[in-house]
């Protein structure tokens, strides 16, 4: 596969070694090759490494396989997953989990990425619905921020509301942006 075709999610192999996309951007330079950019994780490791690859240049693509999983719960360094079907447990570092950690709620089901066996990653719903713990005073009449008010989730998430949202009140929340959708 291109390095051109990499999107963020994709798994590649390169060097032998495994990386999950974050972020890829292809520059253009002006009578030149382009180069793609590409800032990923090596999966072993959980380190964060950046790539500067030629328009040409060839990567294995990996395809994983996909379980639903059960989130357990978290001892702060590790998040506990289990398969519904064979009750198996499986753990992923918090490095590996990044700001994921923010969705996850016990109980919630998330997809498992499965590579020869071994969890690699898990991917969230698009909608979590979490309970507001903190919540600042939304007065009549502040609109300066378009009617906005910051708010603090049970996952410890940070997210913009409407100033009719109190504490107590479960939201919708958008896992791929963090942005609230409705209160539930």
């Amino acid at each position: 596969m291109n390095v051109l075709d990499l999107k963020e999610g994709n798994v590649f192999e390169y060097e032998g070694r495994l990386y999950i996309v974050k972020s890829a951007t292809h520059v253009v330079q002006q009578q030149r090759r382009g180069i793609v950019k590409i800032k990923a994780v090596e999966i072993d490791t959980g380190k964060g490494v950046e790539f500067s690859f030629r328009s040409d240049v060839e990567v294995n693509l990996i395809i994983l396989e996909e379980i639903p999983l059960i989130y357990l719960y978290s001892d702060g360094e590790t998040y506990y997953f289990m398969d519904n079907i064979s009750f198996e447990q499986f753990n992923l570092s918090k490095e590996t989990i990044g700001d994921k950690k923010f969705y996850l709620k016990e109980n919630i089901e998330v997809t498992g990425l499965f590579y020869k066996g071994k969890i690699i990653d898990i991917k969230l719903p698009f909608v979590v619905e979490l309970k507001v713990i903190e919540a600042e005073p939304g007065y009549k009449g502040d609109t300066v921020q378009g009617g906005k008010k910051k708010v603090k989730v049970e996952t410890g998430l940070i997210v913009q509301t409407p100033l009719f949202i109190e504490v107590g009140d479960i939201i919708k929340v958008d896992t791929r942006t963090g942005e609230y959708i409705t209160r539930v």
